[in-house]
């Protein structure tokens, strides 16, 4: 059986002393992270009065206040765009793959580094509306659930490859950064000189597991504070404004990160010889609610949808 330094992989021992003899790597890493930044305070209605405050607005003129700044939100970000000469696009169509037509676009345009495409499309989201109450003939403003515009910028970083900022063009205006951590590794080795064959988020070669591993290890000691606010000031130029009245940035966390262990077998064939056992083994050890938690359900008991699979 090969030798895995401890330190390097989290596979179970007992999964190692069976099928170790049949690996020839173990990585393990980030996989897809997922940063959330948002404006804590403008998440609390009081707090939100206390900011149009200071921003010297009325509750009545919160509406066109809201739209004034969300105007200029879009301005900014269609303006970047127009520089840079990238196109702008509004989807229509939920279901379509963002990252996909990105990654066609950049190949179609021989991106390389730098803004690829700007996509506009309108999402759910938690936002501030005005109510008004009848009993006291008062008017406030409500955190509900409706819709928005929301800002996909997605660029070829020099660093990280394709990547995407999304920008809530709506109060809170909540931000989510998107990246890969296995692209990021790929763009690593490139510097490095290390060879690799990948398929989609999986490398089925390295030519040096031990360095690759230690490309990895460096991704950990990433300062994101700084990372995120640079990626920030690119893609809302208009965030150090909304912020100046809270005199707080935007809070950040790591919201559905993956952190992901690949196993590199010596050959297709012994592979797929042995796919059946693991197949039935995760059959046999998951239930339902593993695979819903899976997939993003946080309280599977109350899931009311349809869920369906197919085994081939």
């Amino acid at each position: 059986m090969q030798s895995f330094p401890p330190t390097t992989h989290s596979v179970p021992e007992s999964f190692l002393s069976k099928f170790g003899n049949y690996i020839t790597a173990v990585l393990s890493g980030f996989d897809r992270i997922r940063f959330r930044g948002v404006l804590r305070m403008l998440f609390k209605p009081l707090e939100m009065d206390f900011y149009l405050s200071r921003c010297g607005v009325l509750i009545k003129d919160f509406k066109a206040f809201a739209e004034e700044l969300t105007g200029r939100v879009k301005a900014a970000a269609y303006q970047a765009a127009c520089a840079a000469g990238r196109p702008v696009q509004y989807l229509a169509d939920s279901q379509l793959s963002k990252e996909e037509l990105a990654r066609q676009i950049a190949q179609r345009d021989g991106i390389t580094e730098g803004l690829i495409v700007l996509f506009g499309a309108v999402e759910p989201c938690s936002s501030f509306s005005v109510r008004g109450d009848r009993a006291n003939r008062k008017i406030h403003l409500v955190l509900e659930q409706r819709k928005c515009t929301h800002l996909y910028h997605y660029y070829m970083h020099r660093e990280f490859g394709l990547m995407h900022v999304r920008v809530q063009s709506w109060f809170p205006f909540t931000v989510t950064i998107c990246l890969n951590g296995r692209n990021w590794l790929a763009r690593q080795m490139d510097q490095a000189g290390i060879d690799y064959r990948q398929c989609e988020n999986c490398f089925l070669k390295l030519s040096d597991p031990v360095a690759a591993q230690a490309l990895m290890n460096q991704q950990l000691q990433t300062d994101w504070p700084k990372v995120l606010g640079q990626l920030l000031k690119e893609a809302h130029p208009l965030a150090s404004e909304i912020v100046a009245p809270l005199k707080q940035g935007y809070y950040w966390s790591a919201a559905e990160t993956e952190y992901a262990t690949n196993l590199l077998f010596d050959h297709p064939k012994r592979l797929a010889e042995l796919y059946p056992e693991f197949l039935r083994h995760g059959l046999s050890s998951f239930q339902c609610s593993d695979v819903l938690r899976f997939l993003g359900k946080n309280r599977p008991e109350v899931f009311c949808g349809e869920l369906t699979g197919t085994l081939n």
